[in-house]
């Protein structure tokens, strides 16, 4: 009996699990668990990883890389160290999936391409972020370069900017982008505007802007696709 127990617990233990049988075969409890590596006095590293898991809407964990270090401290048995430890694997997670999009895109000027690249670091933004993708000759990512915060038609970049940051990359093409907050990336009237001026002065720079892409919430708009570039 005592034999069978232990057995049990060993198999409910996270660490073991994923060893055992894999990272398929762990919970997102468990690999939280895993991360947290230790519980408190009377909680369970298990307990611990529950109260997280439930402090994400809808228990979801694709809400945690919206947590900062405060709001994980505010849980109780999560310190500086095991908030700091789950911030850095959700960072870690972005720039994984950012590497994917850029390794697997045979270039940079398709709309989808670039919003799977930018998605999980704009997607969550609290405030509007006005960014802009400079691209090679042959459409291939040279450097993503964030211009201004806030809302687009209050602290947009002005086009000298875009292509000042365009000049210093050597760049032979230009995609803008930003996000919208709400979650829905319908363009606006002023992100039309703007990006009809941008262009334009592309044209007189030489250097085309190839699309502006709106992020939503695992959604986007291109407006190159939409008929305005």
């Amino acid at each position: 009996m005592t034999g069978s127990f232990q057995q049990l617990a060993q198999c409910e233990k996270p660490r073991e699990k994923f060893l055992h049988h894999g990272p398929a075969a762990v919970t997102d409890q468990d690999l939280l668990a895993i991360l947290l590596r230790t519980g408190i006095k009377g909680h369970s590293v298990m307990d611990v990883a529950r109260s997280m898991l439930r402090s994400l809407p809808g228990e979801n964990l694709y809400y945690l890389s919206e947590a900062n270090v405060a709001d994980l401290q505010s849980i109780r048995g999560v310190g500086a160290d095991k908030a700091v430890t789950i911030c850095a694997a959700a960072e870690l997670g972005r720039r994984i999936s950012r590497q994917r999009a850029k390794q697997t895109a045979p270039d940079f000027s398709t709309p989808g391409a670039i919003a799977a690249y930018v998605m999980e670091d704009m997607r969550f933004l609290h405030q509007e972020q006005f960014s802009a993708i400079y691209l090679s000759t042959k459409n291939k990512l040279i450097a993503v370069k964030s211009l201004t915060v806030g809302t687009i038609n209050a602290s947009l970049a002005k086009a000298r900017e875009v292509f000042r940051w365009a000049l210093q990359y050597n760049a032979a093409a230009v995609v803008l982008l930003h996000n919208h907050p709400s979650g829905d990336p319908e363009p606006s009237h002023d992100d039309i505007v703007v990006t009809e001026r941008i262009v334009q002065a592309g044209h007189i720079m030489e250097i085309p802007v190839l699309d502006h892409i709106i992020i939503g919430d695992g959604t986007y708009v291109s407006l190159c696709e939409r008929g305005y570039v």
